[in-house]
């Protein structure tokens, strides 16, 4: 038997509560597109399965390739798939929601995954659509499970002195209330009896 400690057992020892800051989320992205499709269109849906092809893609270049494209490489290895029921619970809101206690979580920022990318779409009225639809889905999967979860929203930050429409493309009060820009950075961590900003950062 290992002499670690469980996750939970760690939680029962400390005073104060435990919160994952950086937790993410992975969308399936069929049924995540589909339910785009249905809230904010075929842009919105069809952009996105289009932006879920770079790292693929990009994956499947030679080393020689990457290097000469000035191509980084992608993240290959968050999509683990040896114990289903932790890949499950990384892909089912819910399930995480019912898992926190075993996991020693109190409240958890959930950032996405496949979301990271879709800042990075070229076209201006695409991308303005598949961030609004994202954002619009995952505070669906959210809604019921504020108590303890709340979603980061997709935030483009091209232009610092003009906030993106798709900010405002959720209402607050059943939205997310923390931001993921570009670079997958929070811009304010906000939640009942939290206030959390990052070292020099405006409100």
């Amino acid at each position: 038997m290992s002499s670690h400690r469980s996750p939970a057992g760690v939680r029962s020892s400390v005073k104060h509560p435990i919160i994952d800051a950086d937790g993410h989320w992975v969308e399936y992205n069929p049924v995540f597109a589909e339910r785009m499709r249905k809230v904010a269109g075929d842009k919105a849906a069809d952009g996105f399965i289009a932006a879920q092809k770079r790292i693929p893609e990009a994956l499947n270049l030679s080393i020689a390739e990457r290097q000469r494209r000035g191509i980084p490489m992608e993240g290959y290895w968050g999509r683990q798939s040896t114990n289903t029921r932790d890949r499950a619970t990384a892909m089912m809101p819910r399930l995480l929601y019912d898992r926190l206690d075993e996991l020693g979580i109190d409240f958890g920022v959930i950032y996405p995954t496949a979301g990271l990318g879709i800042p990075r779409i070229v076209d201006d009225e695409t991308r303005r659509a598949v961030i609004r639809g994202f954002n619009i889905v995952t505070a669906e999967y959210f809604a019921k499970l504020s108590d303890r979860l709340t979603p980061a929203a997709v935030i483009r930050c091209g232009r610092p002195t003009r906030r993106s429409p798709s900010s405002n493309s959720v209402p607050a009060s059943s939205g997310p209330r923390s931001e993921c820009s570009a670079a997958a950075l929070p811009a304010a961590l906000r939640s009942p009896g939290i206030s959390i900003r990052r070292s020099g950062a405006s409100p």
